[in-house]
């Protein structure tokens, strides 16, 4: 049985403002997943005040070339991002202060046969537990 959300939780030393701002930079995500399955960020899209509206990813995908849009559906300075692939997972991003420190959670979601799919070939759980363990390595190296 395939779940209905994959989520993920990391604790972070360092203040929300600062884990926030780092997720909120799709740059950060790309750069932190692994190098056999790394997307290339080709585009970022931004208001007027700088936050992310858009991005687009290329990637290879069983041999062939794939592109993909990801919308910011929702953002909520501080709190919460929502991106939505054009191929169809919905990723979320939350802090929330902790002790002295930050919870970030990472969830992602998609239609059923794609997280199937995902779950035979690609493994993303992994790659996203090790995405945000970067996040933690390089935040609070910067604090």
């Amino acid at each position: 049985m395939v779940a209905s959300k994959h989520h993920h939780v990391i604790g972070v030393d360092a203040p929300p403002g600062k884990v926030f701002a780092y997720a909120a930079d799709p740059a950060h995500l790309i750069a932190a997943m692994p190098e056999a399955n790394r997307p290339e960020l080709v585009e970022v899209a931004r208001t007027e005040d700088g936050v992310v509206k858009s991005f687009t990813v290329e990637y290879r995908s069983v041999g062939m070339h794939r592109r993909a849009v990801f919308t910011r559906e929702e953002y909520v300075p501080g709190e919460r991002i929502v991106d939505h692939s054009s191929v169809g997972p919905v990723f979320t991003y939350a802090v929330k202060p902790e002790g002295k420190g930050t919870t970030l959670s990472f969830d992602w979601d998609a239609a059923r046969w794609l997280k199937a799919l995902d779950a035979v070939f690609t493994h993303s759980d992994r790659d996203i537990d090790d995405a945000l363990a970067t996040y933690k390595r390089e935040i609070e190296a910067l604090v």
